[in-house]
């Protein structure tokens, strides 16, 4: 089939939505038999809620982009498979993480492997503009090195494509831990970068990454149906790094840097505030019998600048935090006229 871009990119949105509408409610089923499950740190009394729903989310995102390869002919297969792989390696970290805790220093070194598939198909471009510094080409040419002989030394591809993909990866995963914040993260962060391609025109300038993070948004909007306070299951780390990676590929195959760097501009501040705690701070509060959250503590987080600020209860923290990332979807948006 050869579809249109744009009735190809609706279609991958909503199989992956409805993929994860109807799968979830037996992922809830199973994890609870399993009991995975964990306390709901933010209500009174903790409940226990099923968790790592982030399988439902990875099942669709990833049967939505294979199919996009059946309905549009035109793309890449080769850019877009490497995306795929480099989202599964990444998510697969995650459902590590979610069943054994890993150490910190594992979920940095990890994630550089699920670069690979990214480096070795040369995704993205050498050439970047650079704010202040106009056009830079991070590809130094080739050299002849001992024992190795020619080698390519392209910086872009040898150390901003790792970097990004780390990057992504464990920046979603430090703003989270409330009702409907990571998936609503991942349906703001995905449309930004969506609207963004589609703005370019049609053909798109890469449909490769629209595919992507369409097909990611239609999974975490159907999530949000079982995610949204009170959640009936919660995503995990599985979600966190595969929206990450998937906003760190389809950023580098659509040569979208600047704008991902602004639509992620919550997820950096929040980046530095959690430098201060060596990244030891956790973002829950106090819940009062009210069910309002405060904390008294130093800032180290978005999260406890919000309640110390408006003492909201958990769903006003999340609509404030969502918000304040549609601002910075909107911010990505116009840097590109700029």
């Amino acid at each position: 089939m050869n579809l249109d871009y744009g009735l190809t990119a609706a279609l991958v949105a909503l199989i992956s939505f409805c993929i994860v509408v109807f799968s979830t409610p037996k992922l809830i089923r199973k994890m609870t038999w399993l009991k995975y499950v964990d306390k709901d740190a933010n209500k009174p009394g903790q409940p226990l809620v099923p968790k790592i729903g982030g399988i439902a989310i990875f099942l669709g995102f990833a049967v939505a982009v294979l199919l996009s390869l059946q309905l549009s002919s035109q793309t890449n297969t080769i850019l877009l498979l490497a995306g795929i792989n480099t989202v599964l390696l990444v998510a697969f970290l995650g459902l590590v993480d979610d069943m054994m805790n890993l150490r910190d220093r594992y979920r940095v070194i990890l994630p550089l492997f699920a670069a690979l598939p990214l480096m070795v198909v040369k995704a993205g471009t050498s050439v970047m503009g650079v704010p202040f510094l106009g056009d830079i080409n991070f590809n130094l040419g080739t050299s002849i090195l001992p024992f190795l002989g020619p080698v390519e030394l392209n910086f872009y591809i040898l150390f901003l494509i790792p970097i990004g993909v780390v990057a992504c990866s464990n920046l979603i995963n430090l703003l989270a831990g409330f009702n409907g914040l990571e998936a609503g993260v991942g349906v703001i962060v995905t449309g930004t970068l969506a609207l963004a391609i589609l703005l370019s025109g049609m053909p798109p300038s890469s449909p490769e990454a629209l595919f992507l993070v369409v097909a990611m948004g239609g999974a975490c909007l159907g999530f949000l149906l079982y995610n949204w306070y009170p959640a009936r299951i919660f995503p995990g780390n599985i979600t966190t790094y595969a929206i990450g990676a998937t906003v760190a590929a389809a950023v580098i195959i659509g040569n979208m840097e600047r704008i991902g760097v602004i639509a992620l501009s919550p997820q950096i501040a929040e980046f530095f505030l959690k430098a201060r705690s060596r990244f030891q701070a956790e973002n829950f509060g106090k819940v009062g019998k009210d069910g309002r959250l405060s904390y008294d503590g130093s800032v180290h987080s978005l999260t406890h600048l919000t309640m110390k600020l408006f003492r909201p209860t958990e769903q006003q923290l999340v609509m404030y935090l969502l918000a304040l990332q549609a601002l910075a979807g909107i911010a990505a948006i116009a840097s590109i006229y700029i």
